[in-house]
This record gives structure tokens, C-alpha cells and sequence, in this order.
């Protein structure tokens, strides 16, 4: 009996089972061609939104052409690259396809390398395949409507860059909509510089009159962009001999068709730095090629206002312009939504430019006012504007050199390298400094700003001027850099040893970074961090003290610092 209805449950039991299973395999069936479907839709609608290329009509003559070495240098028609007293020099001369093409055929190991570094970015940001599926949706979404806010011949030159350039990477989408959207990359570092993801800023001014050497005008910048290193080692002089427009030369990378520091013939320069922005709603002209066509159409400073004015971008940015032709500089202040213009005093003859928003219009914004308070444009401005007064206030190339490699704070106080409130907190991918009465620019090598300084003169792209080099920061040859890289990279390890628990090696890391880089602010910091997880609340009051002293950069980094400093102080 009981044998009988142990098998009459059983058999219930199996037929429970199998219906369950029969359902759960229609669900997984059903979920499965919804995901497909979603998958197949999410597929045909980045087909659709994708940047196409321009229509090029007939095959031009130059893709029939082969590289030519000619000494040290690689020609393909009229456009050549070599190697400068340790710089890469691009020259582009032709049509906007011509350009491209040449640029793509000439740099294409330079370019291979920025996209391998921007495809290892992503595979952190998104490990996983289909993580990296949705993170290309999103960009191909919101840069759906890109295209039409790049001018056709901007978009022809792009076109020239994706066909003289072999694509390694086909995975990623489509080559030409890839260029498109890395010319943005930039600006959208620029939206996280509210973020403690990205530091520091770019900084620049101009001189002329009684204040630089012989009344000429002259301008200095640091691009401070916290990019992957191949970015610093790999800067490309680049200049262009356009059919159409001005040519102008540029301090920039190889398969780039935009400018963030450069000055043409006409006697215009334009520098690019950053400034506080919102989240962009929708894709427009990336700031970069708004600085190239200043460059190739402006000749004074109201033709250069008029083309960042008549052009709509995604974030905000400052262009510092110079003009030999009025004798002066500006500020644009551009954002999504207003401009305005920053003049210089009247009885002033300079001008300085770091991130932040200065004209009345746009002084007040509640995000300027944030990022003033919390982040290092401030105390970057502050510093610049007490060196251009020194020594009598007359600034020569040589002097911008200083100017641009100081590491000090403002009032002159040291508070060890690597100091994100200095001017040079060692994270530059270029410098440059541009005499635009002379017509001559002088590009940094690397690291940052403490190579030579070049000279190269915008009207004679072949002339070597080995006399007007400008010498190596003392940094290099007295070891001092290369101490810094090793507190840095002490630092780091510090921090994940502190993570792991490992407190002992976390607090022997900060004292090997202190000896290295003494002073800095972050090499207490860290210590404190370490006391405190080891219970002893004396020494971690009195390292957050050293590390206040050291007047920490970001507006955050003081708040948790004084936040551990009180429960220190707070503490049986």
C-alpha cells in the first residue's frame, strides 16, 4: 500500500517537475527572441545613426601614390613627415581629401597606437562584451546628430584620415564615424571636470606691449589633459597648406583634423582650455575643429569671435585668441547656450586664461562658482598672474618657458611635484609658446613641458632654427622627475596596499613617497589613513595636520582629510 502511493506521488511529482520545466523553457525561449529582437533593433538603429561619409566622386590621385623616403624624411605627393630634433612634423598641403589621406598614410603607427590606448580604456570602463555593445549604442546615440554641425570640408578631411589609415579595429563600428566621435573625446573629458576623475586644468595668457620683450605679442599654454602617456609621447607638429583658408601650424596628434593650440600665417593664434559644463543633451561641434577653422578663416580678432559665435558645441569651452593684426588678446567664454567675450583692461597690457569663467555674464553661473571653490583654476590663475608681475613684468620666450614649467604655489611656497594647484602639476601632453609678431612657435618635447622647447616658423614649415631652441628644465638632468615617478608610483601602491589591509606596507610606501617627493600633500594623507586604521589616533591627527599644511589641491580631497582629522580628534 504505502509502496503504491510513494510511486503515485513520485509520478506527481515528475509531472510537476516537467510541466515547470516545459514553462520555464517557453519563458527562456520567449526571453530569448525578445533579446534578439532588442539585440537585431539596437543593431539596425546604430546602422542607421552612424556618420556616413561624403560623397568623393572620382578615386582622387594621391591613393594611387606610394610613401617615398627621401633622407630622413617620408614624402607622399606634396605632404611629408619627419623627425625634428626629437619631434614628429607633419606637413599637409591640398585639397581637404589630400590632407587627410596624407595624414593618414604618414602617421598611421601614431594613430594605431592612440586607438589601441582609447580600445584598452574601454575594455576597463566596460569588460565585458555586451558591456561594450551598450557603451557603443549610447555614444552612437548621442552623437547621431553630429555630422551636420562639421563643415564639409572638415567632414572630407576625416573622410581622407579613415581611407589613408588601415582600420585595426573593425569591431569597434564603422572607421569614418570612429574619427568623428574621437575628435570629440576631448570635450567630453571636459564634462568630467567636476569630477574627481580629472584634475588639474590647462592654463595660458598673453603678453604684447610694455609688457613682453620688443612690444611683440606673445602667448603661452599648457595643455594639461590627463590622457593615456602615448598622448605626451606622441605630439605631432602639424602644419597645413590648405587649397582653401590660411595656412597655419599646430601643436597636436597624428589623425587629428582639429586644433587645441596653433596660429596661422595671418598672424591669429588660439589656444583651448577647458571650463565647467553640464552634461550634454545633444551632439554638436566639437570644440577642437571650432579652433581650426578659426585658424584656417580668421585674420583678426572679430572674424575668429564670429566663427566660435556662429558655431554650437556640447560643452563649454575658453579660447584665448591673439591677433598681430589688433595687437591684443581675448577670452571667448563659449558655452551650449551663451558666449561673451573677455577684453582685456584697458591699462593692461596681458591676459590670463585658466578654466574658470570671468565676464559678468557668465561669472555668476552656480556650476563656475562651484568648481571655483573646489577645484585648482583659481589658485592656477592667481600663480600666473604673480609671475607675469616679476622681473618687472617684460616676458621673452625664454621667461614663458619658466613661466609654464613653475611648480610652486601662489605666493612662491613649494609644496612638493606633482601639485595639481601649480602651474605645471606634471600631467601636460603639450606645451607651447607662439610669438605671433615673429610668426615662430616653439613646441615642447616630452615629458610634459621639460623637454626642449622647439622653434618652428609658421611661414617656412622646412626652416631649422636650432639657435632659438629653448633648453631642458633642470628637472630632467638632476633626477628630480624621475623621483617624482617613483613617489608616484609609490603612492599608488600604497593606496591598494591600505585596501587590501595591509597597513604595514601601505604606511612604508607613504614614507618611501615622502623621501622622493618631500612635502607633498598626499604622502601624509595617506599615512593618516594608515594610522587610523591601525587604531593610533595621535599620529593620524598629527599626519592629517602635515598634510593640510601642504595645501591640498581639490576641494574634496580637504573635505575628507579635515573629516579624518575630526574623528581623529574626536576619538577615546
Amino acid at each position: 500500500m504505502a509502496h503504491r502511493w510513494f510511486r503515485r506521488g513520485w509520478r506527481s511529482s515528475v509531472k510537476t517537475w516537467q510541466k515547470w520545466l516545459r514553462r520555464a523553457g517557453r519563458a527562456a525561449l520567449i526571453l530569448g527572441v525578445l533579446v534578439g529582437l532588442v539585440w537585431v533593433t539596437m543593431l539596425g538603429l546604430m546602422a542607421y545613426w552612424v556618420a556616413r561619409p561624403p560623397a568623393l566622386g572620382e578615386l582622387p590621385a594621391i591613393t594611387r601614390l606610394t610613401p617615398e623616403s627621401r633622407g630622413d624624411r617620408e614624402v607622399l605627393g606634396r605632404s611629408w613627415r619627419e623627425t625634428r630634433d626629437g619631434l614628429t612634423v607633419l606637413y599637409l598641403a591640398g585639397t581637404p581629401f589630400e590632407m587627410g589621406y596624407a595624414n593618414g598614410v604618414l602617421t598611421q603607427r601614431w594613430i594605431h597606437r592612440q586607438e589601441e590606448s582609447v580600445r584598452q580604456l574601454m575594455q576597463r570602463v566596460a569588460p565585458y562584451r555586451w558591456t561594450q555593445f551598450l557603451l557603443k549604442f549610447v555614444v552612437t546615440y548621442k552623437n547621431r546628430n553630429q555630422l551636420p554641425h562639421i563643415s564639409p570640408d572638415l567632414q572630407m578631411e576625416m573622410f581622407g584620415i579613415a581611407s589613408g589609415c588601415p582600420d585595426r579595429h573593425p569591431e569597434m563600428g564603422p572607421y569614418f564615424n570612429r574619427i568623428v566621435n574621437y575628435h570629440g573625446a576631448q570635450d567630453i573629458s571636459y564634462m568630467l571636470m567636476n569630477s574627481p576623475l580629472l584634475r588639474g586644468g590647462c592654463t595660458s595668457f598673453g603678453v604684447w606691449g610694455s609688457r613682453s620683450a620688443g612690444g611683440h605679442l606673445l602667448t603661452g599654454r599648457n595643455f594639461d589633459w590627463e590622457a593615456d602617456p602615448v598622448f605626451d609621447e606622441d605630439r605631432v607638429v602639424i602644419f597645413c597648406e590648405p587649397d582653401r583658408g590660411i595656412p597655419f601650424v599646430s601643436l597636436a596628434w597624428a589623425g587629428m583634423a582639429g586644433c587645441v593650440s596653433g596660429m596661422n600665417r595671418a598672424g591669429i593664434s588660439v589656444t583651448l582650455n577647458g571650463a565647467p559644463s553640464h552634461l550634454p543633451g545633444s551632439a554638436a561641434t566639437p570644440t577642437c575643429l571650432v579652433a581650426r577653422e578659426v585658424l584656417q578663416e580668421a585674420r583678426s580678432i572679430e572674424e575668429a569671435v564670429e566663427i566660435i559665435r556662429r558655431r554650437q558645441v556640447f560643452v563649454s569651452a575658453l579660447f584665448l585668441v591673439g591677433s598681430r593684426t589688433d595687437g591684443r588678446f581675448v577670452v571667448v567664454e563659449k558655452t551650449p547656450e551663451r558666449m561673451a567675450v573677455r577684453e582685456p583692461a584697458t591699462t593692461d597690457e596681458t591676459l590670463v586664461c585658466a578654466n574658470h569663467y570671468l565676464t559678468t555674464e557668465l561669472a555668476a553661473d552656480p556650476i563656475n562658482l562651484s568648481y571655483r571653490d573646489t577645484d585648482t583654476s583659481v589658485a592656477r590663475f592667481d600663480r600666473l598672474t604673480e609671475l607675469l608681475r616679476e622681473d618687472g613684468g617684460v616676458v621673452n620666450a625664454a621667461r614663458t618657458a619658466v613661466i609654464l614649467r613653475d611648480r610652486k604655489l601662489p605666493g612662491g611656497a613649494f609644496a612638493g611635484n606633482g601639485h595639481r594647484s601649480s602651474l605645471n602639476p606634471l600631467i601636460a601632453t603639450h606645451s607651447v609658446i607662439m610669438d605671433l609678431t615673429d610668426g615662430i612657435l616653439w613646441a615642447s618635447s616630452p615629458p610634459h613641458q621639460l623637454g626642449r622647447y622647439i622653434a618652428f616658423d609658421v611661414g617656412q614649415p622646412e626652416r631649422r632654427m636650432p639657435e632659438r631652441i629653448l633648453p631642458e628644465d633642470p628637472m630632467l638632468a638632476s633626477g628630480e622627475h624621475r623621483r617624482y615617478r617613483e613617489a608616484l608610483a609609490k603612492l599608488s601602491e600604497g593606496w591598494r596596499a591600505l585596501k587590501s589591509g595591509d597597513f604595514e606596507r601601505a604606511r612604508a610606501c607613504a614614507e618611501e613617497a615622502e623621501k622622493s617627493n618631500p612635502g607633498f600633500y598626499q604622502n601624509a594623507w595617506l599615512m593618516a589613513e594608515t594610522w587610523w586604521a591601525g587604531g593610533d589616533r595621535a599620529r593620524t591627527l598629527e599626519a592629517c595636520e602635515r598634510a593640510l599644511t601642504g595645501r591640498p589641491a581639490m576641494g574634496n580631497e580637504r573635505r575628507k582629510i579635515e573629516e579624518l582629522a575630526a574623528k581623529a580628534a574626536a576619538a577615546p
